[in-house]
């Protein structure tokens, strides 16, 4: 990632890397880099969290232009070019970014590529900043974004109180404020976790902080966000219906929902396999889809259960 960084067309003003007091050989490297370029600055995040870290990271910048950067990402290296020349050449734009697609680490492993394939499916995900698109447009969220400086005296900061979902519910604000937000015909490659429960344990945490995000911030964030609960909970009365009720023509009307969605998953899953050639990927791609909605929704649920205990608790 920061290779990406100081290899751009316009180079950084500074690059300022907020470490979470990591316990691997990270900040040994990133002193390597500094010596080569005196514009790296290292700063401890001693709460470790991720909006915390942010906000540190914003306050200590100097710049008129924020970018905030990501780990497991690699940028086009005109990214930083497009994104300041955009902002200084639209001042309705209080923040840009390009798309984020989602890339195999091993472009060899069907498993890989499936993962990749259903973060960037419009039948994976909903998010707009996954897909390309061939002209700027305006979003309600980018990932890896552009922020002007004053955006920050106007809006305030990230929410230190969300682990997951600070930049949705950060953006919300933004466009209350009347701030527009826009992505960019530009991409960069996201690479995806190693393994099945890797890819797991990610949706399961972006779904179990939606709940949250919603409590803190009713309006920050989307219907969307909850469609994979909603589908979670709609497969857990299916399955009760289909084993405890004795009426056939209601069970199977019942289940009419969820056989279009096989049908789905198996026609962009063939549609992909036929792309790349690869019968492998068809089945990969399905069982990747169902994965990724069942842990994300699984996530929602399990933080709304959490939360109606902690509430019966507290009362009690």
């Amino acid at each position: 990632m920061l290779n990406s960084l100081i290899n751009q067309t316009r180079k950084p003003d500074e690059i300022i890397v907020v470490d979470g007091q990591s316990t691997d050989n990270t900040v040994s490297i990133i002193e390597k880099l500094a010596e080569k370029s005196n514009n790296i600055k290292i700063i401890t995040n001693k709460k470790k969290y991720t909006p915390y870290g942010l906000n540190l990271g914003i306050k200590n910048s100097k710049g008129d232009f924020v970018f905030i950067a990501g780990s497991h990402t690699e940028f086009d290296k005109k990214y930083l070019e497009s994104c300041v020349k955009f902002l200084m050449k639209h001042p309705e734009a209080g923040a840009v970014g390009g798309v984020s697609l989602a890339t195999p680490v091993n472009a060899k492993s069907c498993l890989q590529k499936s993962m990749a394939f259903s973060f960037s499916s419009p039948f994976g995900t909903a998010s707009r900043h996954r897909y390309q698109v061939k002209e700027p447009r305006e979003v309600d969220t980018v990932a890896y974004a552009c922020y002007r400086r004053e955006v920050f005296d106007k809006v305030g900061y990230f929410n230190d109180k969300l682990l997951r979902n600070q930049d949705i519910e950060f953006n919300y604000r933004m466009r209350k404020k009347g701030l527009k937000i826009f992505l960019l015909p530009i991409t960069n490659k996201y690479y995806v976790p190693n393994g099945l429960l890797d890819f797991m344990k990610k949706n399961f945490s972006n779904g179990f902080w939606n709940y949250i995000t919603l409590k803190i911030s009713p309006y920050g964030i989307s219907l969307r966000h909850f469609i994979p609960l909603i589908f979670v909970v709609y497969l857990f009365c299916l399955f009760l219906f289909l084993v405890l009720s004795k009426n056939t023509a209601f069970n199977i009307i019942l289940a009419i929902p969820f056989f279009i969605y096989l049908l789905l998953d198996t026609l962009f899953s063939l549609k992909y396999a036929i792309k790349e050639k690869n019968i492998l990927l068809l089945f990969c791609s399905f069982f990747m889809f169902l994965l990724l909605h069942i842990s994300y929704g699984l996530g929602t649920f399990w933080s709304i259960i959490k939360s109606i205990r902690f509430t019966k608790i507290g009362k009690t």
